[in-house]
């Protein structure tokens, strides 16, 4: 039998994401688990790190901790209704992170979104999703944002 306590959901608060967030929710509740939510941010540019070397800020650090209003009140209405979840905010090239953080943590499961790009598009923007799907040494469940919204509950 196959138990699931642990779910990492990556979230860069996309509508593609947004659409993996909700699936998550409602997977982790079936299977009574802890779903854990992550964002990445990029790694530091080189004028960040050249100014912080000299102990100087380049905006933009404050907001690294930042979580948009929206997803901030739907985590903590779920988790009024008895969702068991947390957020984590990261920094670094995302699907490393992701693949890395869902090894450390322990997670059974990743839930995440996808564009569906294929073809040359897919090709020169590259996939997070792809990315992770390869690397990861967990299942990944994809959640394409064209599907159809089976997993939202009213």
């Amino acid at each position: 039998m196959i138990h699931l306590s642990r779910i990492l959901c990556p979230t860069d608060y996309s509508v593609t994401s947004d659409k993996a967030v909700r699936y998550a929710i409602e997977f982790s509740r079936s299977v009574n688990a802890h779903v854990r939510f992550l964002h990445v941010h990029p790694p530091e540019n080189i004028a960040a790190k050249t100014a912080a070397g000299y102990g100087l800020s380049v905006g933009g650090d404050d907001a690294f901790e930042v979580i948009p209003q929206l997803f901030s009140a739907l985590l903590m209405s779920e988790k009024k209704k008895g969702l068991s979840a947390d957020m984590h905010i990261m920094r670094g090239e995302a699907a490393k992170v992701i693949a890395s953080h869902a090894h450390s943590w322990g997670a059974d499961l990743i839930i995440m979104g996808s564009h569906g790009r294929t073809g040359l598009v897919r090709f020169m923007m590259g996939s997070v999703a792809e990315a992770v799907f390869r690397t990861a040494d967990v299942p990944v469940l994809l959640v394409k944002q064209s599907g159809p919204e089976k997993a939202v509950r009213d």
